[in-house]
């Protein structure tokens, strides 16, 4: 149980260092602004980068079953930042899980996992904008309120 809570105030401490870093960085060198890209580019690696954190920090289950929550960094990031840097941040999670574990079938089949995952969660997180969109643009154009 410690650990699961390790992990969540990891993902939310994270969460918010990124975002002081946007604000500094992205936010304040004039110019960059402008260009959308640099702004994937930036969620992508960060997000990768805390996926790859959590792929350190596991949840033992029981002696034999294993558990992390890098499946959260890309769900976070497809719901916040969109599929570019979803895909980013996935290839940087299936790239350290190689490099972290090595090149063996499981680590193999846990990096492709990642990069499947972000099919899904890219479909779901459309969708969810989508219909809270609707939702938002139903809302406020009522007129009996």
């Amino acid at each position: 149980m410690s650990q699961l809570l390790f992990n969540i105030t990891l993902i939310i401490s994270f969460m918010f260092a990124a975002s002081i870093v946007r604000e500094q960085i992205i936010y304040r060198v004039e110019g960059i602004n402008r260009y959308k890209m640099y702004r994937l580019i930036y969620y992508g690696c960060s997000y990768g980068l805390l996926g790859s954190i959590l792929m350190i920090y596991t949840i033992k289950i029981d002696s034999t079953i294993i558990l992390d929550l890098r499946f959260l960094a890309v769900t976070i990031v497809c719901l916040y930042a969109g599929m570019v840097p979803a895909i980013i941040a996935a290839c940087i999670i299936g790239i350290m899980r190689l490099l972290l574990f090595g090149i063996t079938a499981s680590g193999i089949i846990g990096a492709a996992t990642i990069i499947i995952y972000l099919l899904p969660a890219s479909f779901i997180g459309g969708c969810l904008v989508y219909l809270v969109g609707r939702y938002i643009c139903i809302s406020s154009n009522d007129k009996s309120a």
